[in-house]
């Protein structure tokens, strides 16, 4: 080992290990430190730092996009980067200190350096500039818009609509916003494509062939935007609405021109692309409707009955809490049916959209309480189980009469029989006894 290290301490030039130590070593070791130290500040203290503002900066919608941005900065991939920059560095600098030349690593770094330097004075800040001024414009794009086409919007809504045309509102506002976006995106980025000197036409030429291509194999993609710019041009349903779309029902959460989002009373999502909507049911468009069954007997009088229902609804539209959601008083329609044990008579009553099932509910309640109290019967149906006709069973009187035949019967063989006869007839009984259906006190006698 010993003569290893002189061998190598002999190549750079030097007598002993303490001549290298105190001319060149100290500055390798002085060199590691200081590298050391710098990861360890990196990692354990602006490491933190950048996570901490970029979360403050993402929880605010102001800079929202700049804390997304420092989130890269915020990984293990940035972390790595810096970590190889630093090894790179400590290599160099402990080649250099050994006396290997590094001048033509340096020189290339250097001129790297400096091509990056002089694009950057010429290219570089334009291109930069273009980012930000894309950036600026879809922030006022996204802040300005949606006020814009709400105001609009809300300015023609007519009296007691102002629910349904901010439902509309925020349905063509996330549309409009997001497709204005898009299109200054895609202006920004053939605006740097040109500044990078990259030709902007065989580029659109050759979307035009892939689009070509891509139509072929995308026509569901072009079926349902079509679809979903005449869901929201014709207003069939919007944000906030309870619908029955591709035989599935829920929240409308979020649409746009290419999918419905659904969220069903259990939680679960649907995702229903615009194309599969052949019928759309809007269950909460303008106002709902309360559509109640109930089944008295036979024997109720059904002018007393129908007083009844028509006063409890005239009560629930005067309740302070509930009369504040209903439109028109829930009244008797009509008598609906016979059926097999009642009469069935259906209440009708408009209110506010979504409140129908509130409605529902609470009427359900008062009518229950008040036909107790009035000692209507609501008649539920019955069933009666005939369980068969079982086979006649003999009397005590049969039963004595027989067995003392079959005592004496058996009295008689049994005198010509064997011992071991006997006891399997004896066992025959007991197993017959076990099994029977008369029980233990009818044997015996």
């Amino acid at each position: 080992m010993n003569n290893f290290l002189d061998s190598i301490l002999e190549f750079l030039g030097y007598s002993s290990f303490y001549t290298w130590l105190f001319k060149e070593g100290i500055w390798a070791i002085v060199l590691i430190i200081s590298l050391l130290i710098a990861w360890f500040i990196f990692h354990r203290i602006i490491r933190p730092k950048i996570s901490i503002i970029s979360t403050r900066l993402k929880n605010r919608d102001e800079t929202k996009d700049i804390g997304v941005f420092m989130s890269f900065l915020d990984t293990k991939t940035f972390d790595t980067t810096v970590f190889f920059f630093f090894i790179l560095i400590m290599i160099i600098g402990l080649l250099s200190i050994v006396g290997v030349n590094v001048s033509p690593i340096s020189s290339y770094f250097q001129g790297v350096v400096l091509d990056l330097i002089n694009w950057f004075l010429s290219n570089g800040i334009v291109i930069i500039l273009m980012i930000l001024s894309v950036w600026v414009i879809i922030r006022i794009i996204s802040r300005t818009l949606p006020r814009v086409v709400k105001t609009f919007v809300m300015s023609r809504a007519e009296y007691g609509e102002h629910e349904e045309t901010e439902k509309r509102a925020n349905t063509l506002s996330k549309v409009f916003t997001g497709g204005t976006q898009i299109i200054v995106l895609i202006a920004g980025i053939f605006m740097i494509l040109s500044k990078l000197e990259i030709p902007v036409g065989p580029v659109l030429a050759g979307f035009g062939v892939v689009g070509i291509a891509v139509g072929f194999g995308a026509q569901h993609l072009v079926r349902d935007i079509i679809s979903g710019i005449f869901v929201i041009a014709e207003n069939q349903y919007r944000t906030g609405d309870v619908v029955t779309i591709a035989d599935k029902s829920g929240l409308v959460e979020d649409i746009n021109l290419r999918r419905t989002i659904l969220r069903d009373l259990e939680g679960t999502v649907h995702v229903v692309p615009n194309g599969e909507i052949s019928v759309s049911s809007n269950r909460t468009k303008n106002y709902s409707r309360v559509v109640l069954d109930i089944g008295v007997a036979y024997k109720e009088n059904l002018e007393r009955v129908i007083l009844i229902l028509n006063q409890i609804g005239n009560e629930l539209s005067a309740d302070p809490v509930f009369g504040l959601n209903i439109i028109k008083s829930p009244q008797v329609l009509r008598i609906q049916s016979f059926d097999d044990s009642a009469i069935t008579i259906r209440i009708l009553g408009d209110c506010k959209p979504m409140r129908q099932w509130l409605i529902r509910s609470e009427l359900i309640r008062r009518i229950k309480a008040r036909f107790d109290l009035e000692g209507i019967e609501i008649p539920f149906p019955h069933q009666t189980i005939y369980w068969g006709e079982d086979q006649p069973s003999l009397t005590i009187q049969e039963k004595k009469s027989k067995k003392s035949k079959t005592s004496k019967a058996s009295n008689e063989s049994n005198k010509n029989l064997k011992p071991e006869e006997i006891e399997q007839i004896l066992a025959q009984t007991a197993l017959a006894k076990r099994g029977s259906l008369w029980n233990d006190q009818d044997i015996d006698e």
